[in-house]
C-alpha cells in the first residue's frame, strides 16, 4: 500500500479546505437573508419627506377651506379657494382639471342664496341653479358634494399617483421609502392615532386590536422595503424583496381605497332608508354617497393598480356620476330602486379583490373589532 508522507497529507487537507471554502462563497455569498427590523427606523425622516409633507399639508389646507365654505354657505360671502401648487403638480392631469372646476363650482354653491333644490322624480336642475345646503351638507345643483370629490379623489389621483412616481423613478434608497410613508399619511411609528389623509381610511379598514388589515399590511411592507433598499445600498442583492414589498404596499393602499367605497355604498343605502324625508339626514346620506364617488373616481387613470379603468367606469355609472358626464346624484333622493345598484357595486368590488364575505362585513364598520 502506498504511504502518504506528512507534506502530502497537509497539502491534500488544505486543498480540500480551499475547495469547501470556495464552494461556500459561490453558493452562499449572495444568499444572505434580509434582516427586517420589528419597527420602522429612519435617522433623517423629516429631512427626507419635505416635499411629501408639503403636499399632505396643502391637501389639508384645501379641505379646510372647503369645510369653511360649507360652514359659511348662504350666510357669508365665500372667497375663491386656491388649488395649492405642490398638490396640483403631483395630481394626475385629468383629475387636476376636474378639481380646478370643482373648486369654482363649490364656491358658487356656497354663495347661492337658496339651499339645495331637489329636482324631484324625473326632474333636472333648473337653469341657473348653483346648489346649496341640504341640511348641513353643501351640494352642487346635481346633488354632488364637491368637497368630497376634491379631497377623497385626491387620495388616488394625487397621493397614490405621487407614490407611483417615487417608485417608478427606480434606484430607490432607504430615504425614498420614507417618502412613501409620508405620502400615504403615516409616520415612522405608524401610530394609528396620528394618521392623516388616505391613511385615516386604511386605518379604518383595519382591526386595531389584532393589527390585521390594510394599515398594518402597509406598515409591514414599508418596514421590509426600507430594510431591502438600505441593504441594496450596502451591496446586497435584495431587489426582489424590495419589489415584492412595494407591490404589497400599493395593493394594500388600493384595497383599502375600494374597501372604503364598499363602506360608503353601504352607509349611503342605510342612511337613505332611515332618512324619512329629513333634510339633515338626507344631506348626510348624500355626503356618504359623495365620499364613495370620490374614492372611486380618484383612482381612474392612475397606473399600477389591480382594478381597471373600465371597472371604475362601471362603478361610477352605477353611482350616476360618470367621468365626463353631468352627475345625476339627486336621483338617489327620489328613486328607491337605485339602492340595488349600491349592492351591485359592493358585489363587483368584492369580486375584483377576492374579498371574503367576512372581510366585506368588516368593511361596513370603522376600525372593526
Amino acid at each position: 500500500m502506498k504511504k502518504f508522507n506528512l507534506l502530502t497529507t497537509l497539502t491534500l487537507f488544505f486543498t480540500f479546505f480551499l475547495v469547501l471554502t470556495g464552494c461556500g462563497d459561490d453558493d452562499d455569498g449572495d444568499e444572505r437573508e434580509l434582516e427586517i427590523p420589528p419597527t420602522y427606523i429612519s435617522s433623517a425622516y423629516d429631512d427626507n419627506v419635505v416635499a411629501e409633507a408639503t403636499v399632505i399639508d396643502e391637501l389639508g389646507a384645501m379641505t379646510s377651506d372647503a369645510n369653511d365654505a360649507e360652514a359659511n354657505a348662504q350666510n357669508t360671502t365665500v372667497s375663491a379657494i386656491t388649488y395649492p401648487s405642490n398638490l396640483s403638480n403631483v395630481t394626475l392631469s385629468s383629475y387636476r382639471a376636474l378639481v380646478t372646476d370643482w373648486l369654482v363650482e363649490l364656491v358658487a354653491s356656497a354663495n347661492d342664496d337658496d339651499g339645495f333644490q331637489n329636482p324631484g322624480p324625473n326632474g333636472t336642475p333648473a337653469a341657473g341653479e348653483e346648489g346649496g345646503l341640504l341640511g348641513t351638507r353643501l351640494l352642487d345643483e346635481n346633488g354632488l358634494e364637491l368637497e368630497q370629490m376634491v379631497q377623497k379623489g385626491s387620495f388616488g389621483a394625487s397621493l397614490y399617483n405621487h407614490a407611483l412616481s417615487v417608485i417608478n423613478a427606480g434606484n430607490l434608497t432607504g430615504d425614498d421609502i420614507d417618502k412613501l410613508v409620508e405620502i400615504h399619511g403615516t409616520e415612522p411609528t405608524f401610530n394609528p392615532d396620528l394618521t392623516t389623509q388616505a391613511a385615516v381610511y386604511s386605518r379604518r379598514r383595519s382591526n386595531q386590536t389584532t393589527q390585521i388589515g390594510s394599515f398594518y399590511e402597509i406598515r409591514n411592507s414599508l418596514i421590509t422595503a426600507k430594510a431591502a433598499a438600505e441593504a441594496i445600498e450596502d451591496g446586497g442583492d435584495f431587489q426582489d424583496e424590495l419589489n415584492d414589498a412595494l407591490d404589497q404596499y400599493l395593493l394594500a393602499w388600493e384595497e383599502s381605497n375600494f374597501a372604503t367605497v364598499i363602506y360608503y355604498c353601504n352607509a349611503t343605502r342605510d342612511q337613505l332608508l332611515e332618512a324619512q324625508g329629513n333634510d339633515e339626514a338626507l344631506g348626510d346620506a348624500l355626503h356618504a354617497y359623495a365620499e364613495g364617488v370620490g374614492f372611486a373616481h380618484g383612482f381612474k387613470g392612475v397606473s399600477n393598480k389591480l382594478i381597471t379603468d373600465a371597472e371604475i367606469d362601471s362603478i361610477l355609472s352605477k353611482l350616476l356620476a360618470e367621468d365626463g358626464e353631468i352627475p345625476e346624484s339627486h336621483r338617489f333622493l327620489n328613486e328607491p330602486s337605485l339602492l340595488d345598484d349600491l349592492q351591485e357595486i359592493i358585489d363587483d368590488i368584492q369580486a375584483i379583490y377576492d374579498f371574503t364575505d367576512a372581510e366585506v362585513a368588516s368593511f361596513f364598520e370603522n376600525d372593526p373589532m
